[in-house]
C-alpha cells in the first residue's frame, strides 16, 4: 500500500506532488459507533458498511446529520437493529435527538436519500435496507414516520444506495434504486460451501459479488407523494448488475437528468434522457463504463464535478485495490474519455480500495479538488505478500485547475476502514467539512481549514416537492474565467452531501442561476459571503 504522501507548507513540485498545509481538521463530535454486523466481515453483506446524509432535518438552514447504521448480523431468529442515528446541527455540534424521532428503523439498513416526497416544503428520507426499504415522512422538528410499504416503493431484496431525481420534470422527485446482490442471511454464501472456492490473493474469503445473483435495479415515478414503479417503462431496464452507487446529472446537456450508476464487477451504467422523461443506457458506448483498456472495474463510490473548467461535469469512480481509481473526462454530448493514469489519481490509488468520494475547492482556489475514502473488505488484506492494507488511509488531491490532480497532506489520523463520504458546511463557515463513515466505530468528522471568508454561499429556495432547488446549475463568471456546479444532494456511495454549493471568491462576479422549472435568474456577487436566491421570488 502507497504511504499518504506529506509535504510541506507551499504551492506545486515538478514531481507532481502538491505541496500544502492540511486543509482538513479533526472536528471532534460524540457520534454512534457503526455497528455494521460482526467485526470479522464473515459475509459480503457486512464488509458494505452504513451511510450517513447531511440534510436540513428541521428546517431552520443548517445541515443536521443522519447515521444509517446497519447494526447486527439478522441472523434468523435474532432481534434487529433499530440503531440509525439522528443529530441536529447546534452550530456546528450535532445532538443526538433520536429518541422519538422515528429514524430508528428495524432491519440491516445501509443508505439514505433524501427530498421532499409529497410537496409539503419538508425533506422526507427514503432509507435502503435488506429485505424491503423504508420511506420516512418528515413531520417537522426532527421528527419521521415510516409510510406503509414506503408509498410504493419499498422494492425488496438488497438496496445499496438510492436516488431523488426529477426525471420527468414535472416538479417532483421520483426515485432510482440501486440493488446489490440476492442474499440470504439464513444461508450465506461462505467459501467451501455449496461447492463453492472463494479465494483471493491465494487466500480464502467471504463469496461475492462474483458468482452470485445480481439484483435488478428498479425506478419510480412519483405521483402525488405515492410511487409507481416504471423501471421497463422510463428506459431503466438494464442487465442486472451488483449496483453500489447512484448519482444524477446532464452529461449529454439536453436539460434533462441523466443517472450514473457504478457496478461492482460489471460496466457501470449512464442512463443518458432522450428529453421526454425517458432514457436510454449508454455506458460502454460513451466509454463511462468500463476502465480505459476495456476492462470491468469494482465501480464504488462516485464524485461529480466540473474538474476541467470547461462547463462539463467530469465523473471520478472509486475501484478494488489493483483498479485505481477511474477519472472520465467529459468530451460533451454524453461521450467521455477514461484519463484516471493520466490525471495523476491512478497510480497513487492502485493499491487502495475506495468506497464514498467528493469533489469540493478544499483550498478555495476556484477548483474542485477531490477526497476518497477508502478500506479493504478483506481482514486478510492484512496477510504478508498482499501489497495493501485492510485499514487504509483516506485521500485528498488537489486538482492544478486542469483536471490533473496530485495527493495533499491529510491530517496525521491512522488508517481506518471508510466506507460512505458526506460533504456540506457543517458549522456555516464557508469551508466546506466532511463525516466519513467507519466500517466499525464512530464515523470521522473533518473541519475544512480553508478560509471561508474568501467563498461565495449560494442557498437556494426551490419551489414545492424541491425545497434545495436540486437539478439547478449554478455559473459563476469572474475575469479569471468560468465556474459550473449542479445542485444535488446525491453523494453517490450511500451518502447524502449538503445541496448548498461553496464557491471560491476570486474578484468581483455574476451569478447564473437556472432553475429546473426553466428561471433563470441572475445576480451580481461583488463580496463574498452568503447570497440567497429563490425559484419564485425575486
Amino acid at each position: 500500500m502507497p504511504a499518504l504522501l506529506l509535504a510541506p507548507a507551499g504551492c506545486w513540485r515538478e514531481d507532481g506532488q502538491a505541496e500544502s498545509a492540511a486543509l482538513f481538521e479533526a472536528m471532534p463530535q460524540d457520534l454512534a459507533a457503526m455497528e455494521c454486523g460482526r467485526p470479522g466481515c464473515a459475509t459480503i453483506l457486512e464488509s458494505v458498511g452504513g451511510g450517513a446524509a447531511l440534510f436540513d432535518a428541521d428546517g431552520d438552514g443548517d445541515v443536521d446529520l443522519l447515521l444509517v447504521i446497519p447494526g447486527p448480523y439478522p441472523a434468523p431468529g435474532a432481534e434487529g437493529g433499530r440503531t440509525s442515528r439522528l443529530y441536529r446541527n447546534d452550530g456546528g455540534r450535532f445532538v443526538d435527538v433520536t429518541a422519538g424521532s422515528g429514524v430508528d428503523l428495524p432491519g440491516f439498513c445501509g443508505s439514505a436519500a433524501v427530498a421532499d416526497v409529497d410537496g409539503d416544503g419538508l425533506r422526507d428520507v427514503y432509507v435502503t435496507r435488506l429485505g424491503g426499504n423504508a420511506l420516512l415522512r418528515n413531520l417537522g422538528g426532527c421528527r419521521f414516520e415510516e409510510l406503509p410499504e414506503a408509498a410504493g416503493a419499498a422494492a425488496g431484496g438488497w438496496s445499496s444506495s438510492a436516488l431523488f431525481v426529477d426525471i420527468d420534470r414535472d416538479g417532483d422527485m421520483d426515485l432510482y434504486v440501486a440493488n446489490y446482490v440476492v442474499f440470504d442471511p439464513a444461508r450465506p454464501p461462505l467459501h467451501a460451501q455449496d461447492g463453492r472456492l472463494c479465494v483471493w490473493m491465494g487466500v480464502p474469503v467471504f463469496c461475492g459479488p462474483q458468482g452470485l445473483q445480481a439484483e435488478p435495479d428498479r425506478f419510480y415515478l412519483n405521483e402525488g407523494g405515492r410511487f409507481t414503479e416504471a423501471t421497463a417503462e422510463r428506459g431503466f431496464a438494464a442487465r442486472a448488475s451488483f449496483g453500489l452507487g447512484v448519482v444524477d446529472g446532464d452529461w449529454n446537456a439536453d436539460g434533462w437528468p441523466d443517472v450514473y450508476v457504478t457496478n461492482d464487477s460489471m460496466p457501470n451504467f449512464l442512463f443518458l434522457s432522450r428529453g421526454d422523461g425517458t432514457v436510454r443506457e449508454s455506458g460502454v458506448l460513451a466509454g463511462a463504463a468500463l476502465s480505459a483498456r476495456g476492462h470491468e472495474r469494482a465501480g464504488m463510490g462516485i464524485a461529480v464535478g466540473d474538474c476541467t473548467g470547461d462547463g462539463e461535469e467530469e465523473l471520478l469512480v472509486t475501484n478494488f485495490s489493483l483498479e485505481s481509481t477511474s477519472f472520465y473526462v467529459n468530451r460533451g454530448r454524453g461521450r467521455f474519455c477514461e484519463l484516471g493514469d493520466a490525471s495523476g489519481l491512478g497510480g497513487p490509488s492502485r493499491m487502495l480500495l475506495g468506497w464514498g468520494s467528493a469533489f469540493l475547492d478544499a483550498d478555495l482556489d476556484g477548483d474542485l479538488d477531490a477526497v476518497t475514502a477508502n478500506g479493504h473488505v478483506y481482514p486478510q488484506a492484512d496477510n504478508p505478500d498482499t501489497g495493501t492494507r485492510f485499514e487504509q488511509p483516506d485521500m485528498l488531491w488537489l486538482n492544478d485547475g486542469q483536471g490533473h490532480f496530485a495527493v495533499a497532506r491529510w491530517p496525521g489520523e491512522a488508517p481506518a476502514v471508510s466506507r460512505a463520504l458526506a460533504a456540506g458546511d457543517i458549522d456555516d463557515d464557508g469551508a466546506t467539512d466532511l463525516v466519513i463513515t467507519r466500517l466499525h466505530g464512530p464515523p470521522a468528522v473533518w473541519r475544512g481549514q480553508a478560509d471561508g471568508r474568501r467563498s461565495v454561499r449560494v442557498r437556494l429556495v426551490g419551489g414545492p416537492g424541491n425545497p434545495d432547488a436540486c437539478g439547478a446549475v449554478l455559473r459563476l463568471r469572474d475575469a479569471r474565467g468560468e465556474r459550473t456546479w449542479r445542485v444535488r444532494s446525491a453523494g453517490g456511495f450511500q451518502a447524502c452531501n449538503d445541496p448548498r454549493p461553496v464557491l471560491a471568491w476570486r474578484g468581483p462576479a455574476e451569478l447564473e442561476v437556472a432553475f429546473p422549472g426553466g428561471r433563470t435568474e441572475r445576480r451580481a456577487v461583488p463580496a463574498p459571503g452568503v447570497l440567497t436566491v429563490a425559484e419564485n421570488g425575486p
